[in-house]
């Protein structure tokens, strides 16, 4: 059993690093699991990080904070909860350090998993009224037996005795979430009473007053609902207080952009011209091809759909191994370039080839910071591996631009896609669990971007995107049909699970 500490800024980027590999990691097991069908592919991506050593802390039993996890962060999975280190049961509410691991000779609790399933469960949000387990059927149903002070409510009456604190998580239900449920970190709390009695129901329950400890970041839980409170009044187009637009793009995106300003009077995102697709010369858009692509004698099945044998011509050009996008749009695999259906192509706008081109689907802000001047938050929970936006602005030949060998920047009025590094290898790699029938992944070749985007007068929102180390989003190069191979999209993805009201960042190469 021991404390975690983490220092420095530069520990800090290190062992956030480490818990961000390990979720990218269970998050490609799980979407190749999930691909084969195989049932609760959540816990077998687990098994399979489990039984090659993968997870976080299994031999350290960390009391307190675990390195690298915040505040805030959000899991669609228990089992995650497990890879970073936070809780170590699948099931089990309450997670403790056995007695045999206890100088002192009794057993403690380290975290707790809270869902509000019993009766005399209460949470206000600081304070939290906990009913210990047991009692009831494991998969819910009346409590019908006493409790008693025993395993996980043993361990956590000597965490009160002790004043060691404990982690919680708490459950929402959750119909973005591919399993129904977001589990939230809410920091540390302090045990501070215990008590044993008769319950709502009737038995005996084990009860304890947790009381969160001061000088934390803010309530995930409380973001949770606050950010659902604030779409709901966004969506009967009442402008809150700070609010200096509700729709920086005037209906030129799928879903409207707002922006909030609660820090001064600066109104500059809404000063430039806003276009929803990048502009690009004629000089740069190659001659449209007379036949269309193969994929178009397809037309009344999808493009890849998930079937690794598809035909699709444009879904083959993405390097074989199966589709790029998952039933649900999210990304497959990170790859120099995905081919998406053009506008020759015979398949529909609904056809699963083309994610991308269907525009933004989750709720965004531009909104004004005290760390990085303006920002874009996201309003909804946004998957990982989920499509978020479009870079767009004026294309401009790199080989006649002044700029072609300019220093990288993402703001300045020139963005340079050739600056973004290739972070797009770390999503739905899989490599570290070396598994016996995993297809090697073929790259295809592509050119390297030949434009450079200006930004300076005509842009979107995206351009307000923060530039981090460790980026919750990365940047993909798509390509449409038989556009120009030189002059690719730039896609935005997400690369975990984004909570509401969390900033993206992406890396622009601005420490390189």
């Amino acid at each position: 059993m021991v404390r975690a500490t983490v220092t420095t800024a530069a520990d800090l980027l290190l062992v956030r690093n480490v818990s961000r590999r390990a979720r990218l990691t269970f998050e490609a097991l799980r979407g190749h699991y999930n691909r084969r069908g195989q049932s609760r592919a959540d816990m077998v991506a687990l098994s399979t990080m489990l039984s090659r050593g993968l997870c976080l802390y299994r031999d350290k039993r960390i009391v307190g904070p675990v390195p690298g996890v915040f505040v805030g962060d959000v899991f669609n999975y228990r089992a995650e909860l497990i890879v970073v280190g936070l809780h170590n049961h699948t099931q089990a509410g309450i997670g403790y350090v056995p007695a045999s691991l206890v100088s002192e000779g009794h057993p403690v609790a380290t975290s707790i998993v809270s869902s509000g399933g019993y009766l005399d469960d209460s949470d206000s949000g600081d304070v939290l009224v906990y009913t210990g387990s047991g009692g009831r059927p494991r998969n819910g149903g009346e409590h019908h037996a006493d409790q008693a002070f025993e395993r996980g409510n043993l361990a956590l009456a000597y965490s009160c005795k002790y004043g060691v604190e404990v982690r919680v998580i708490r459950c929402h239900d959750c119909d973005a979430s591919p399993s129904a449920k977001l589990y939230v970190y809410d920091g540390l709390y302090k045990v501070e009473s215990t008590s044993y009695g008769p319950g709502k129901s009737g038995r005996e329950v084990c009860k304890f007053n947790l009381v969160r400890i001061p000088g934390q970041e803010e309530l995930g839980s409380k973001i949770w609902h606050a950010s659902r409170k604030l779409t709901s009044t966004l969506d009967t187009n009442t402008r809150p207080p700070g609010y200096i637009t509700l729709d920086l793009s005037k209906g030129k995106e799928a879903v409207r952009i707002p922006v909030c300003n609660t820090v001064d009077q600066n109104t500059s995102p809404t000063e430039f011209e806003y276009i929803a697709r990048p502009e690009v010369p004629p000089s740069m858009v190659p001659p449209r091809l007379a036949r269309r692509h193969r994929c178009c004698i397809y037309s009344k099945t999808a493009c890849g759909g998930g079937s690794s044998s598809c035909s699709c011509s444009c879904v083959k050009r993405n390097g074989g191994g199966g589709p790029a996008y998952n039933a649900d749009g999210t990304l497959v695999r990170g790859v120099p370039v995905v081919y998406e259906c053009g506008v020759l192509c015979g398949c529909p706008s609904s056809c699963p080839n083309r994610v991308t081109q269907r525009g933004m689907t989750h709720r965004l802000e531009v909104f004004r910071s005290n760390e990085t001047e303006w920002g874009v938050r996201t309003l909804d929970l946004i998957q990982p591996g989920a499509f978020i936006c479009e870079f767009t602005g004026v294309a401009v030949d790199a080989a006649h631009s002044r700029n072609a060998t300019g220093s990288s920047t993402y703001w300045g009025g020139i963005l340079d896609p050739r600056k973004f590094p290739a972070r797009w290898r770390e999503w739905g790699d899989a490599s570290a669990a070396a598994l016996p029938d995993e297809v090697p992944s073929r790259f295809p070749q592509c050119l390297a971007p030949e434009y450079l985007l200006d930004v300076s007068l005509r842009r979107n929102f995206a351009t307000y995107i923060c530039h981090s180390g460790t980026p919750n989003a990365f940047v993909e190069f798509v390509i449409r049909g038989d556009e120009n191979e030189s002059c690719p999209h730039l896609m935005v993805f997400a690369m975990e699970t984004i909570p509401p009201m969390r900033e993206l960042s992406i890396d622009y190469g601005l420490d390189q």
